[in-house]
C-alpha cells in the first residue's frame, strides 16, 4: 500500500518528468547548418517544416460504480525512511464496494475504491502542484481497484453520509483503460444518478 501512495503522489501532485522545460530550444534551431553558395548564384531558400499539431485530447470515459458496502480503518506507524518529512505514517482509508454500471465488457464488475486523506490535497499544498489525475483505476485482478486522495477535512462529513447509507453511487471520468491502468481526473459521490447527469453516450442498464 505504501508503494501504490507513493505512486498516487506522483499522479496527483505531478511529475517533472511528465512536463519538460518549455524554455528549452533545439540547439539545430539556433544554429542552421552553413550552406555553401556557388558565387553568383541565388541561395536557396530552406522550406520551413511545419511543426506537428498537438494531438486533441480524447473524450473522458465516465466509471459509475453502484455502492455495495464499505468499511473503515485507522492505522499509525512510525516512518522507518531515512530522513523521513513526517516521522510518523497515519492513514485513515475508506474503503468502498460495488458493481461497475459503466462501462460495460470488462472482465469483471466488481470493483473496490481507497479514499485516503491526504495533505497532499489541502487547500496551500496543492497550490503549485501540477497534477495529473487525481487517481486511477487498476484492472489487473478481480476486483478491480482505485486508489483516490482525501483532503482532510472531507472524510468527517462522507463518513456521516455512508453510515446512513446517504451514498449510492460514485461517478468518475477520466482515460480509458491502458494497459489496464486508467488515469481520472475527476470523481464524486452521489446519493442518485440520472441519466440526464451523465454525458450523452453514458448508458446505465435498467434498474429492475
Amino acid at each position: 500500500m505504501l508503494q501504490a501512495w507513493r505512486s498516487l503522489r506522483v499522479v496527483v501532485l505531478g511529475s517533472d518528468e511528465s512536463y519538460p522545460d518549455r524554455g528549452s530550444v533545439d540547439s539545430d534551431s539556433l544554429h542552421p547548418p552553413i550552406q555553401e553558395v556557388a558565387m553568383g548564384a541565388e541561395p536557396k531558400r530552406k522550406a520551413a517544416k511545419k511543426k506537428p499539431g498537438r494531438r486533441p485530447r480524447e473524450p473522458d470515459v465516465y466509471y459509475v460504480v453502484e455502492i455495495e458496502g464499505w468499511d473503515w480503518g485507522y492505522s499509525l506507524s512510525l516512518n522507518t525512511e531515512r530522513d523521513p518529512i513526517d516521522p510518523f505514517h497515519e492513514f485513515r482509508h475508506l474503503q468502498v464496494r460495488g458493481r461497475l454500471l459503466h462501462p460495460m465488457g470488462l472482465r469483471t464488475d466488481r470493483i473496490e475504491l481507497t479514499f485516503l486523506p491526504s495533505k497532499d490535497v489541502e487547500p496551500e499544498a496543492r497550490k503549485d502542484s501540477r497534477p495529473l489525475g487525481v487517481g486511477w483505476l487498476d484492472a489487473y485482478g478481480d476486483p478491480i481497484t482505485g486508489l483516490f486522495p482525501l483532503p482532510m477535512d472531507a472524510l468527517p462529513p462522507i463518513l456521516q453520509m455512508m453510515i446512513g447509507e446517504r451514498f449510492k453511487f460514485v461517478v468518475m471520468h477520466g482515460t480509458k483503460f491502458s494497459h489496464r491502468r486508467a488515469t481520472l481526473h475527476g470523481y464524486r459521490l452521489e446519493m442518485k444518478v440520472d441519466q440526464d447527469d451523465l454525458p450523452e453516450g453514458v448508458e446505465l442498464p435498467a434498474r429492475s
